[in-house]
């Protein structure tokens, strides 16, 4: 019985380590409203990956496809691909410069690459960064909410016309039996 709560007690302790390793894969900023934004994008840009890569594209004036190749390259999480493509407008660097330095120092988390590249916590570029983040948010929050009305309105044309098309059938099923 002891070995067993022994085994029992060490699988436990091994998947709280496990859970840990993964949960810190998170993009991270040092700052918490940042980081949790981040979170959100990551959690719906993979319902909408091309949606989340144009908005970027337009928001940043930069090539979508550049923000691909980044993404791709590096492996950034579509959060990683928010920080690399805003940093890349505001320190005026190719996406692929920024994402580049990110991976190889990724272990110091993108508040210090933005440091390191003239963006300070607090200041005008940083709020400004923390806004967008929010406006990504709420762009996805809202394309998903019209894709779904539409996908309902669609749902709804296609009950109404196979009813049609029953009744249509049925009809002209009745009126055949009543010629006979």
């Amino acid at each position: 019985m002891k070995k067993f709560l022994t085994a029992a007690t060490c699988l436990v302790f091994l998947g709280l380590l496990v859970h840990g390793a993964t949960s810190v894969q998170q993009t991270k900023t040092g700052d918490r409203k940042l980081d949790s934004l981040l979170g959100k994008i990551n959690k719906r840009a993979e319902a909408e990956p091309d949606v989340f890569i144009r908005q970027l594209s337009q928001k940043h004036n930069i090539p979508e496809e550049e923000i691909r190749q980044a993404k791709e390259r590096h492996s950034l999480s579509y959060g990683d691909t928010y920080m690399a493509t805003a940093i890349s407008r505001i320190s005026k660097r190719p996406i692929g410069v920024v994402a580049e330095e990110y991976k190889q120092n990724q272990g110091k988390g993108w508040g210090v690459m933005a440091m390191n590249m003239g963006i300070k916590p607090g200041s005008s570029e940083f709020k400004q960064m923390k806004a967008n983040a929010r406006g990504s948010v709420d762009h996805m929050k809202t394309t998903a909410k019209a894709k779904k009305r539409q996908q309902k309105q669609e749902i709804k044309r296609e009950r109404e016309f196979d009813r049609k098309i029953k009744a249509e059938a049925q009809g002209k099923g009745q009126g055949k039996d009543k010629k006979k």
